[in-house]
């Protein structure tokens, strides 16, 4: 029977092995290691890492020896991760290539100095102590202290790189939940939401000691996160020598780079009634800085547990903290920025895409095709995604390039859906609610790192979506308070803090997508855009469109819904464009990955408004201001010099998505006629109509008004018709208009009316409705 123990000696041969024969299938027969072991020498490169699918396919073929033949190698790696890398670094050291001709002229550093110093004066010590009697016990390398070397360098004070270990492949990602203590040690493959990122800072390795009078060095490796200084215990130092007075030298004692993070798990992923749990990740070495707040990542490492120290040890007893030594880092999804870059195939799929024409639309349809219709606010999503070129000039002004948006309609209308599509969309995206969000959630709190004891600014939501898009879903019920938070945050893009001695300012680059409801739960036609909306005009203004979605009834309309709803739950997917009623097969929605490298593309793009279109632009926005001029404050929407702004960043956005860096006139008719539409979707009859068409107060309104202006002024939240008649006498108001308002509006359960003895109505207000607040 095959002996089941261990092997130290032996596995330590076949990493060896594995090192110096691996061939790259897609290398021309180059060795794969041994080429990435030749860049380290040469100092241009600090990591080696080893994919365990080299590994499984290099052990699956039967080696002449059989006892070589370990088809189950890169399994043992996985479940004992941190032996094999201290195996497969030691391996390393042994076949470390001397340095190419080339890298001759390469900078020493102090671990080269404090290398050949040792060495001059280690043959110094050793003939001294040759010539000694009663002292030959000092000619040894390793120290009396278990983990302590004297007189030479132990091999990880000059190793320059780290071992790190590539997943399989086919090895899944564990749900957070699902990792227990049978994974202690081993390789485990976890995904999530990086909610906080510490900055990174040095961790001592290796401790050098020296002894001034003889010259004798002594080191302590340090595999926790607390050792026991030498210098500081009599006891440790007497095991040393009893003459020897060792002094800490800390630039002759190595560092490495040190990063904490915490990784929260995936929404998907919680159960009923369930919290999301978070893991500590510890990154070491080149690892760290790959990974920012917001980001999806799936990290692979080693789960490993970890006592604690101080009064916390006390208290815990006998319970250990884990967390996870990270080895490898993927984003989930790629990161829009300088670095994006597509595959071949993504390439051909695009110029694909392109020859089929209509980009702009089909790409608009595929934004949540399960949702029907609404062409005109996809399109206006999908100008959001790609956004505007953002300006920075000489003298420091800012102009910026994302494009907010904000959508307004009754309930049930799939605003929610388009925002979690969005979200699902973009690589760099926050959900979020505006009655579960206050302003320290939105912008930043002030913390306690549990690492380091240290006040630290901990990112909102708008902080998280930096570069990225934040969705925020009943931003009508937000409080006032928390909303003015987000004023800095849509113009100039910052966030200033000021907290606990934290003054500073935080980028938040973040476009903005809202979701409102109106002010009295469904759109009212009778009252004034502004007062169905109910949001400041301060904050109005900053976004770039505002669309009205309306709930209204029409039997073509709702019979193709119902046809769209029921096909989609026949057939579980988004139906055919056939289905549809459009007829064109070439419609068929792009898939999200398809689309999401897109719009990637597209961003990569810079485009310029031409000098002739100034003019163009210029005349249009000066005539819509003249319109809004002559309806004599009736109009429903209202033109700022934003809005000029807004038509621009949509013509940059329409320009991105065909690849130029010019804009043209079809762009900017384009934006304003998305313009147009969002605009007549406020008008009170419905869209199409210019501003201050029937823009007038009918009497069931102006009596709606007089008693809610009454109520407010006075406070009082009972008023009989005797009241009504007197303070609607003016404006000859009759009786059954009285009448049908208190009967409309006690309908929608803004008051309750009663009766008295002569049969009159007598209004009782609802205390909790805003408008009588």
């Amino acid at each position: 029977m095959a002996n089941s123990y261990p092997n130290h000696s032996k596995d330590a041969e076949l990493c060896e092995k594995f090192l110096r024969n691996f061939d790259d299938p897609e290398g021309d027969g180059k060795l794969k290691y041994m080429q990435q072991l030749q860049e380290i020498a040469n100092r241009r490169s600090k990591v080696l890492s080893i994919s365990l699918d080299d590994v499984e396919a290099f052990f699956s073929v039967p080696p002449p020896p059989p006892e070589e033949h370990r088809p189950h190698f890169a399994n043992e790696i996985e479940r004992n991760t941190r032996t094999f890398q201290k195996l497969m670094a030691e391996a390393a050291d042994r076949l470390m290539p001397a340095a190419d001709v080339t890298a001759a002229n390469v900078k020493k550093d102090v671990y080269d100095i404090l290398s050949e110093h040792r060495k001059i004066m280690d043959s110094s010590a050793r003939a001294v102590e040759a010539q000694a009697t009663g002292q030959a016990n000092h000619s040894k390398g390793s120290g009396a202290i278990p983990g302590t070397v004297r007189g030479g360098c132990p091999d990880i004070l000059l190793r320059r790189f780290d071992v790190y270990f590539e997943p399989r492949t086919k090895m899944p990602a564990t749900p957070m939940r699902a990792v227990r203590a049978t994974h202690l040690g081993h390789l485990v493959r976890v995904r999530g939401v990086v909610t906080h990122v510490t900055d990174v800072k040095p961790l001592v390795s290796v401790v050098a000691y020296t002894d001034p009078d003889s010259g004798f060095e002594v080191y302590q490796e340090v595999t926790g996160r607390t050792f026991k200084p030498l210098d500081n215990d009599s006891k440790e130092r007497a095991k040393v020598s009893r003459k020897m007075q060792p002094v800490m030298e800390t630039r002759g004692s190595k560092f490495v780079k040190f990063q904490e993070a915490r990784l929260q798990e995936l929404a998907e992923e919680v159960p009923e009634g369930a919290t999301p749990r978070t893991l500590s990740i510890h990154l070491l070495g080149e690892v760290t800085r790959t990974m920012k707040p917001g980001d999806d990542v799936t990290i692979t490492g080693i789960f490993l547990p970890e006592q604690y120290t101080g009064f916390r040890a006390m208290r815990a007893g006998l319970l250990m903290s884990t967390y996870l030594e990270a080895h490898n880092v993927v984003q989930s999804k790629r990161q829009y920025g300088s670095a994006f870059e597509l595959s071949e195939a993504e390439v051909a799929a695009i110029e694909a895409l392109g020859e089929g024409g209509d980009v702009y639309g089909r790409l608009a349809r595929s934004i949540a095709p399960e949702i029907f219709g609404m062409e005109d606010v996809k399109k206006a999503l999908l100008l959001m995604m790609v956004g505007g070129q953002t300006r920075i000039f000489p003298d420091g002004l800012k102009l910026r390039g994302d494009v907010h948006m904000c959508l307004m309609g009754d309930p049930g209308v799939a605003k929610s859906q388009l925002l979690k599509y969005v979200s699902r969309v973009m690589p760099r995206a926050v959900y979020t609610t505006g009655k579960g969000s206050s302003g320290v959630g939105l912008t930043a709190a002030v913390l306690r790192n549990q690492v380091t004891k240290e006040l630290v600014l901990e990112g909102g939501a708008l902080v998280l979506a930096d570069k990225g898009v934040c969705c925020i879903d009943e931003f009508d019920k937000m409080e006032e308070g928390d909303r003015t938070a987000i004023h800095e945050v849509m113009e100039q893009q910052t966030v200033s803090i000021a907290k606990a001695g934290i003054t500073t300012t935080l980028n938040t680059r973040t476009t903005i997508l809202a979701a409102a409801n109106p002010a009295y739960g469904r759109y009212d036609r009778r009252r004034s855009p502004s007062e169905n909306i109910n949001l400041p005009a301060a904050l109005l203004s900053r976004f770039d469109l505002l669309w009205l979605l309306l709930d209204e009834s029409s039997k073509e309309q709702d019979t193709r819904l119902a046809n769209h709803i029921v096909r989609l739950h026949v057939l579980g997917r988004a139906p055919a464009p056939e289905a549809s009623g459009s007829g064109d097969a070439s419609a068929a929605p792009v898939p999200l990955r398809l689309l999401r490298a897109y719009i990637g593309q597209a961003r990569q793009y810079e485009p310029d408004v031409p000098e002739q279109l100034t003019e163009y632009i210029a005349s249009f926005y000066a005539e819509l201001r003249q319109m809004e001029k002559a309806a004599l404050g009736a109009a429903a929407t209202y033109t700022t010099p934003r809005t000029l702004l807004s038509i621009l960043r949509l013509s940059q956005a329409l320009a991105k998505l065909r690849f130029s860096s010019l804009v043209e006139q079809s762009d900017v008719d384009e934006a304003l006629r998305l313009m147009r539409c969002s605009k007549s979707s406020l008008e009170n009859n419905g869209p199409g109509n210019n501003a201050g068409e029937g823009a007038y107060e009918d009497a069931v309104s102006l009596v709606y008004r007089l008693i809610r202006e009454y109520s407010s002024r006075t406070g009082q939240l009972e008023i009989p018709y005797a009241k009504i008649q007197e303070i609607t006498k003016k404006h000859n108001v009759s009786r059954e208009e009285i009448e049908e308002c208190a009967n409309e509006y006690a309908r929608i359960a803004l008051w309750t009316v009663e009766r008295d003895q002569q049969g009159n109505p007598v209004l009782h207000l609802q205390i909790n409705d805003a408008a009588f607040a």
